[in-house]
């Protein structure tokens, strides 16, 4: 089946599979790393594997809600269509309840390297569900 250009949609980072590819790589290579470096004198590993888990579930739920309800769709919209200025203070904004999520934790006693890794996952579940979207529609 032929698809138009205009219609073709945007892979995520504008670029190939293959790129998407290395990035998962590059994620696994630095979850190794964090496990090697922090998981026996800080963390355990199944609290580190439930961070990584549980970030991954939070992305694909945060990308779903985007893609699938009015609201969300409503709010990509407006995020999509401000300008510059108002997209860094959006995004300012968005980044103050992690943060205060990881501040939190830290005072609690537990681990920081745990939202670390939960945020990154979450990232890693977004990207993954956006490029198989992009991806489910080519076919």
């Amino acid at each position: 089946m032929a698809i138009r250009v205009d219609e073709a949609p945007e892979f995520p980072f504008d670029v190939s599979p293959l790129w998407h590819s290395f990035f998962v790589v590059l994620w696994a290579v630095w979850a190794a790393l964090t496990v090697h470096e922090y998981v026996g004198d800080a963390i355990g590993l199944p609290a580190f594997l439930l961070a990584l888990l549980c970030g991954v579930l939070f992305g694909i739920a945060v990308f779903g809600w985007i893609t699938r309800t009015e609201y969300g769709g409503r709010a990509r919209r407006l995020y999509r269509d401000a300008p510059l200025g108002q997209q860094l203070v959006i995004a300012a904004v968005l980044s103050v309840p992690p943060l205060t999520l990881m501040y939190g934790l830290s005072t609690m006693g537990v681990s920081a390297v745990l939202a670390q890794v939960a945020l990154v996952s979450a990232i890693v579940g977004y990207q993954q569900s956006k490029f198989a979207s992009a991806y489910a529609r080519l076919q």
